[in-house]
């Protein structure tokens, strides 16, 4: 089984169409979180999930937050501005979708969570020592987790006490029959390590691998949409940098 894996798309239609476009043929679509907030296309985004049966798909703290199940003052302001814009352009049914999806869950032998195994909502893995730490909260091999939009994969051996950290670049591949891992496969809609391509990866539960993917996707196109929203120019601006 062949799984596209994909993370934070953050209502970015023109990033998520472009990654289903060059991905290939796949048999399942996971998704770790954070479908909607900062972009413009939140509906759209959340109704393409439901067109193509993705599933698992895990809830992030933004979408939470769009639906009024996170207090805002936990935002930046700037994040505060997009998720009551993106509030509004919410249906009740997309609000029930939204309302139903869990933060971790378990697919196939491996452990989804939108931000950590020890904390799904709100931690973000950003080094080796929180890596570690949380190499205790899961009991599968591997926990594919979102939230910080950088594409990285922290490594734990058999032999090892301190996980190691390695970034995800384009065409990296796992071997996932050895050793445990943390993975997190980038953003699909506002990448933020210094690559603003759309990031994914590719699974193959048969064969125990995962591959790391990026693909260049019409950003001028989000940021137009994005300004006729109104939605702030800081975040209009990141997507050109991938910061």
């Amino acid at each position: 089984m062949k799984v596209l894996v994909i993370s934070d798309i953050h209502s970015n239609l023109e990033a998520l169409e472009t990654v289903l476009k060059a991905c290939g043929e796949f048999d399942a679509i996971w998704n770790i979180g954070d479908t909607i907030g900062y972009g413009p296309k939140p509906r759209e985004c959340i109704d393409k999930m439901l067109e193509l049966e993705a599933d698992p798909v895990l809830v992030g703290n933004h979408d939470l937050a769009c639906i009024g199940e996170l207090d805002l003052s936990e935002f930046n302001p700037v994040a505060q501005i997009a998720s009551r814009w993106t509030s509004l352009q919410l249906g009740m049914d997309h609000r029930a979708y939204l309302q139903e999806l869990p933060a971790m869950t378990d697919a196939d032998g491996y452990t989804l969570a939108h931000g950590s195994p020890r904390s799904p909502i709100w931690e973000y893995v950003t080094n080796a020592s929180i890596a570690t730490e949380n190499f205790g909260w899961f009991d599968t091999r591997v926990c594919l987790i979102g939230h910080t939009h950088v594409a990285m994969f922290a490594k734990l051996g058999s032999e090892c006490e301190t996980a190691e950290i390695m970034p995800m670049r384009e065409g990296t591949v796992l071997d996932l029959s050895t050793d445990r891992y943390l993975i997190n496969p980038g953003s699909v809609g506002q990448p933020r390590d210094r690559d603003p391509r759309a990031a994914y990866a590719i699974l193959d539960v048969k064969a125990g691998t995962l591959t790391a993917h990026r693909v260049e996707y019409n950003i001028e196109a989000t940021q137009r949409q994005m300004a006729a929203a109104n939605l702030p120019d800081v975040l209009i601006g990141r997507l050109a940098h991938g910061v």
